[in-house]
């Protein structure tokens, strides 16, 4: 792990919120453009005045990101139930294979509900600077097949974002009791 990565992971795990009170702004998430799974541009200005989760992911990823997927999908199921007013974003970090087509055929896939989740994808440069600027999540490679992880090292952290685009925290997949203090302060800032 290069020291870029390892600082945006101590920063990330200093970050994290874990108290029952709303969470404080940490620092813009900076504005995008990339392109959603239908091929329609989606980024900053389409989530402006929403609260939302963002996760990153790639399709073909054999490791972490099913895992990601799934925490998304439980999240999203329960911000239904209890009625909290948050969207849900995934952007791919191997933007070169997960085209809009490929990022389609993975919502269908795994039965998501792209109507408060959004896939997103776009030229590699575009999302590494929107992961490393924009949210500081550790990002490192390409893909390649006959290397580990697929050649591609990302953070698995969920990053809230309020709805002036401010990042309220960071919330590790692995953990439960994260996942439910993600949904605790995404109700609080959605209000």
């Amino acid at each position: 792990m290069n020291k870029l990565a390892a600082l945006f992971l101590a920063l990330a795990l200093v970050a994290c919120d874990r108290g029952g009170d709303e969470p404080r702004v940490l620092y813009p998430a900076g504005k995008f453009a990339l392109t959603d799974q239908s091929g329609a541009e989606f980024g900053s200005a389409q989530l402006a005045g929403k609260t939302w989760i963002a996760a990153f992911f790639f399709t073909r990823c054999p490791t972490i990101c099913p895992k990601i997927t799934r925490r998304m999908k439980d999240l999203q199921f329960t911000a239904k139930s209890k009625r909290i007013d948050v969207r849900f974003v995934s952007i791919s970090v191997d933007p070169e294979n997960d085209t809009p087509p490929v990022l389609s055929d993975y919502a269908k896939k795994n039965e998501l509900d792209t109507t408060t989740w959004t896939l997103l994808t776009g030229d590699y440069e575009t999302v590494k600077k929107t992961t490393l600027e924009g949210f500081k999540v550790a990002l490192e490679g390409k893909a390649d097949a006959a290397a580990p992880e697929m050649g591609i090292m990302h953070g698995s952290h969920l990053v809230l974002v309020d709805k002036a685009g401010q990042i309220r925290g960071y919330y590790r997949t692995s953990d439960d009791h994260e996942m439910r203090q993600i949904m605790v302060h995404a109700a609080k800032i959605a209000k």
